[in-house]
């Protein structure tokens, strides 16, 4: 007889009690290997856990870590705080969070409220509140970090190993602007922090100036960590042709190409800014424009994180969290833990530098080569 935690197994992820493997799921004789191993530790152990429940939760979040590092569990209650989290009266304080090797480490958006605050790119979180982080999913975390407006959050960073200090922010709505242009003598410089809800729109504000026809387009996706990539997507769409291929997904079973679906392109020159921070949806950006002739990428190899993730809702209220394909270059090729090499390297002196202005620009454009430079 089925013990009931193993029910709940079976039910939460659909699983038929049939002896058919693979898609199908457990055969009836692993469903009982994991009952009778339930069993044996709420009977001899120690400190038996008092919940099956909790065990359940567990194993599913064990599992779902053993897959990738980006895959993840949430229960119920994480899952609600996550979406609540997202909703339009919940604010954060402006910046990504990365979870290696179990530590979550911080990449505020450039001008942003945690930059402003003196949180830099690769701090490592400690704990939110008092609560230590290490180990938890970084939607878990991110939920506790985004709160209601004028709300505090206490963040335990360290830098580079250093000791842990302790900010206090204050939660706001800053209508931060993740897309900024200038013009200048030579190119209109824009600068894309990360791939939001508007950005598409924003971008596509900046390109219609008039005053930008014949100039040079340089976007700087330095510490770009990404974000969506359906709005990644929507943005390349922008500057290649129509039926051009974006980049390509790879699935379990085939390997889809996703093409530019807007008439019309942008004819200027391109140049774009990569850096070590350039990560995901950002590096599917670049991908992207480097199909077109007249683009050409500088800096440095990009992070490398090129696989996709969707959540999975579950009946009793939790979400599995699941990559489901993985981001290739439009020629097919993978750039996940590898990285994209930039066209033409920049010193590493460069790391920081400003290119809105026109000097550093001009010292820029003076590296390129001729057919790229204007």
């Amino acid at each position: 007889m089925k013990t009931p935690w193993v029910t709940v197994l079976i039910l939460l992820l659909v699983l038929p009690a049939a002896p058919a493997r693979g898609t199908d799921g457990l055969t009836a004789s692993e469903q009982e290997h994991l009952s009778e191993a339930v069993r044996l530790i709420r009977t001899h152990a120690l400190d038996p856990p008092k919940s099956t429940r909790g065990m359940v939760d567990d194993l599913l979040r064990a599992y779902a870590r053993s897959l990738d590092p980006y895959s993840d569990y949430l229960t119920s209650r994480e899952y609600t705080a996550f979406q609540e989290s997202t909703s339009a009266d919940y604010f954060g304080v402006e910046m990504d969070i990365e979870k290696k090797g179990g530590r979550i480490y911080l990449f505020p958006f450039r001008g942003g409220l945690a930059e402003k605050n003196g949180i830099r790119s690769g701090d490592e979180l400690i704990a939110v509140n008092g609560a230590p982080v290490f180990g938890q999913s970084v939607f878990v975390v991110g939920s506790q970090i985004r709160g209601a407006e004028g709300g505090i959050v206490q963040l335990t960073i360290r830098s580079n190993q250093g000791i842990p200090r302790v900010l206090t922010l204050r939660r706001q709505s800053t209508g931060y602007v993740s897309v900024r242009s200038i013009m200048l003598e030579q190119a209109q410089y824009i600068q894309v922090t990360r791939f939001a809800r508007n950005t598409r729109e924003q971008l596509e504000k900046v390109l219609a100036s008039e005053e930008n026809n014949g100039l040079v387009l340089v976007i700087d996706l330095r510490g770009n960590q990404g974000g969506s990539l359906r709005v990644a997507r929507q943005c390349a769409d922008l500057f290649l042709e129509q039926g051009t291929v974006l980049f390509k997904m790879r699935y379990r079973d085939e390997v889809r190409a996703v093409l530019a679906e807007q008439p019309g392109a942008i004819t200027a020159r391109i140049v774009l800014i990569q850096d070590q921070g350039t990560a995901s949806a950002a590096e599917a950006f670049i991908a992207a424009l480097r199909g077109n002739k007249s683009s050409m990428s500088v800096g440095r190899t990009t992070y490398g994180k090129g696989l996709a993730q969707r959540f999975l809702s579950l009946n009793d209220g939790s979400a599995l969290l699941v990559t489901y394909a993985e981001i290739l270059t439009p020629e097919g090729f993978p750039f996940h833990n590898q990285g994209m090499e930039p066209d033409l390297v920049l010193p590493e002196t460069w790391a920081d530098m400003d290119f809105s202005q026109q000097a550093s620009l001009s010292e820029l454009f003076a590296l390129l080569p001729q057919q790229s430079s204007p």
